[in-house]
């Protein structure tokens, strides 16, 4: 129970003095609409209620909390925080009922608490100590204590130690703490523990801090509490089973009537309707008081991540299911809230200063992974409801280990041992660079290191067979595509977007792009080929880069440079004869290979902007990639200005508008005949399937590879497949097996040393 610290002295009959004018009220600070507005710098004065001990930090401060009251203040059991953060030996030396006085403090707000107060460089701290406090009218200067290091009393004049001995005399000291349970809360709040828990680890009658998703509407029952609906998407057996069918219906079984009352309610679940994750993935989570209100006047709605801190968990009243409840903290602010909406989108690359909680980027990740597994069970359900199945679709988790390295070492390696395969390492790691050496391989441009041996890409782009059974007779079937990686050694030949400003395209803003590894959905409403495109006439706009995000996009036409003579061999042939047989284009397959955006990271080492407003970053890259490619690009660019100076001399090309630049890509100004040259030349639209399309390429390659001049290189190669729509060149999607799908080849693991 709180004592006051010694009885009130009772104030002598003077006349009470005025309230100094260079200071503010604290209940200026705790209105939201008080005078005292975030930002602002404010001088107060107030009597110490709570204190939280010095702390480290990160840095080279320490972290110190007070909380003090004053007249203005004193019937509520709010008072306002001051958070200081000093080196310890520079922190106030305070006890409970100490009258403090604080000069240029800043007025900030702190994620979604009420209003409090900062120190910075310039604020001075003065503490009067209570024990020696005289009765006023007399002067507290006598309790003043001596300053810290760097500050000073000078402001300090006679009107405030006369304020201080009324203030401390006629302020009721109620929720004053006495000495003893004041060092005990001292004592306590240097117990600092983390109490963040996954879902799936909650347990009864404990507190966390829990990070997730509004599954559902908000609920406000008719005594002000809000019922929220979290998910970090983790299960825990003893959350309540949400299925597919409906929120109200148990998997197996009825649920008690008053397990979850709001939803027995159906106008309840038809206005708030269940948009979380289904299964043992929820808890309710009842609010009162100022979490209740922050909630209702943030709109908190479905979708929206919240963390929440200090919630209770224990088993609700049908003693089923686990739920939680956020109530007032003890020995708290009335007014503090333990909740935050977190921002899920991802910063900009150039912002460095802002970082995701990771705790956070994990359940995203989690989100994401649920919601494709989702989307694969419901066209599942989907396809067996139109064959006319009855069975009932039963998810089935995978918990099987896969092993990706081999079987893991069952004990440690001798040092003897281990210094044998660090040679062996390095030796091979030689033997790699004197073979590129000798087969003339760019040492600039490195792979990851992948155990299968050097592929050609005529094999590559050999079809599989797979072998079945029909009617009782062997039959092999060409398989659309099959998931496999290579290591080849090819040389780039063309490209793709015509221009490199076009290297990088726009695409709408989604939820999981701070994921490093998310990849963006091709069934998004931008359809891929619209988001490549977009950048050659949209991205000039500049609406254009609101909500959108920018990723890199383009493919590369490779050349197979793989030889089967050894090193030694091509070292001894002659020069010329050798050049001549690997431009023998009859020779050399060919094939067009995709860079999605974390493949383009790692090969260019920059990250994807608007290419058209920044030259720097443009330079940057076209350095990069004549490393890669050598005179590719220039060769490209005076074929379009020859061109285009082919149709002027024909006149079919007066009278148009269009700008060509000095490196001969041209900006379309107006569409006219010169630009539809240029279209025509840039050739939109490569093949998907890389093995269709390459004779009608051959000439115009014949005639460039003569002066092409670069250096092969290794690389990693993968081969997926893409599922196509019925208009895409006129591919037809079926029902079988191979219909609609395309075989396409990327490059991965491949980097440009810079």
């Amino acid at each position: 129970m709180m004592r006051p610290l010694r009885d009130r002295k009772p104030a002598a009959k003077a006349k009470p003095p005025p309230f100094p004018s260079t200071l503010t009220p604290l209940r200026a600070i705790l209105d939201d609409d008080g005078d005292a507005q975030p930002g602002s710098m404010v001088n107060v004065i107030g009597v110490l209620k709570d204190c939280r001990a010095p702390v480290a930090t990160h840095g080279s401060d320490w972290k110190c909390t007070l909380t003090i009251f004053d007249l203005s203040i004193e019937d509520e059991p709010a008072g306002v925080e001051l958070v200081i953060f000093r080196p310890e030996a520079q922190m106030p030396e305070v006890g409970a009922g100490d009258v403090v006085v604080v000069l240029s403090a800043k007025v900030q707000r702190f994620k979604s608490n009420p209003k409090s107060l900062i120190t910075s460089k310039i604020t001075t701290i003065c503490v009067y100590k209570a024990a020696t406090i005289p009765v006023y009218p007399a002067s507290a200067q006598v309790a003043l204590l001596r300053p810290k290091q760097g500050e000073s009393h000078k402001l300090l004049k006679e009107e405030h130690h006369h304020y201080v001995s009324y203030l401390y005399n006629v302020i009721d000291k109620y929720d004053v703490p006495d000495e003893a349970e004041y060092q005990q809360r001292v004592k306590v709040s240097l117990n600092v523990k983390d109490k963040f828990s996954l879902l799936k680890d909650v347990t009864d009658g404990k507190f966390y801090d829990l990070i997730g998703q509004v599954a559902k509407d908000p609920y406000t029952d008719e005594m002000g509490r809000i019922t929220l609906y979290l998910s970090d998407y983790t299960e825990n057996d003893f959350f309540f089973h949400y299925t597919w069918e409906g929120v109200r219906d148990l998997a197996s079984a009825a649920r008690p009537a008053d397990a979850y009352p709001e939803d027995n309610n159906p106008e309840v679940a038809q206005q708030h309707p269940w948009v979380g994750p289904y299964g043992k993935r929820t808890i309710q989570i009842s609010c009162y008081d100022a979490h209740a209100d922050f909630i209702r006047e943030a709109g908190v709605s479905a979708g929206i991540w919240l963390s929440l801190r200090n919630v209770q968990v224990k088993f609700g009243r049908n003693g089923a299911h686990l739920e939680g409840f956020l109530r007032e903290e003890r020995n708290a602010s009335a007014r503090k809230v333990n909740v935050e909406i977190l921002d899920i989108a991802a910063p900009h690359p150039s912002v460095t200063n802002v970082k995701v909680d990771p705790r956070l980027k994990e359940a995203v990740r989690r989100w994401r992974d649920y919601s494709r597994e989702k989307k694969t069970q419901i066209i599942a359900v989907k396809a067996a409801q139109e064959a006319g199945a009855k069975r009932k679709f039963a998810t089935a988790g995978s918990s099987d280990e896969v092993l990706l390295d081999g079987q893991p070492l069952s004990k440690k390696l001798r040092a003897k041992e281990r210094r044998k395969l660090r040679r062996a390492e390095l030796e091979k790691k030689a033997a790699e660079e004197q073979e590129k050496a000798a087969r003339g391989l760019n040492e600039l441009v490195t792979c990851e290191a992948h155990p299968k041996p050097v592929s050609t890409l005529a094999s590559i782009l050999e079809p599989v067979m797979y072998e079945t059974m029909i009617d009782g007779q062997p039959v092999k079937i060409p398989l659309p595509f099959t998931n496999t990686k290579y290591n080849a050694r090819v040389r780039v030949v063309d490209f793709h977007p015509y221009n490199l400003e076009d290297f990088a395209c726009a695409r709408k803003w989604t939820e999981f792009d701070i994921l490093s590894d998310n990849d963006h959905d091709d069934d998004d409403d931008e359809s891929d080929e619209d988001s490549l495109n977009s950048t050659v006439d949209a991205s000039d706009d500049e609406d254009h880069d609101k909500g959108r995000t920018w990723e890199w996009r383009f493919a590369l036409l490779l050349e197979d440079a793989s030889t089967s003579s050894s090193p030694a061999t091509v070292a001894a042939m002659d020069k010329d004869k050798a050049q001549k047989r690997d431009r023998d284009s009859k020779t050399r397959a060919r094939l067009w290979v995709t860079i999605d955006n974390t493949e383009a990271q790692c090969l260019t080492g920059l990250d994807a902007v608007n290419l058209r407003r920044d030259p720097h970053t443009l330079a940057t890259l076209r350095e990069r990639m004549f490393t890669l490619w050598g005179n590719l690009e220039e060769l490209k660019a005076a074929k379009a200005r020859a061109a285009v100076k082919e149709r002027e001399e024909r006149g079919e090309g007066e009278g148009e508008d269009g700008d060509s630049t000095g490196n001969g890509r041209i900006t379309k100004k107006h569409k006219g005949k010169k630009a539809a040259t240029v279209v025509q030349l840039e050739n939109l639209k490569p093949p998907l399937e890389d093995s269709d399309g390459e004779q009608q390429q051959q000439q115009q390659k014949n005639e460039r590879e003569e002066e092409l001049s670069n250096k092969p290189f290794s690389c990693c190669l993968k081969q997926y497949g893409v599922r196509v729509s019925e208009d895409y060149d006129g591919l037809s999607k079926t029902d079988g097996p191979a219909g609609g799908w395309v075989r396409v080849f990327g490059m991965f693991g491949t980097k440009i040393c810079v």
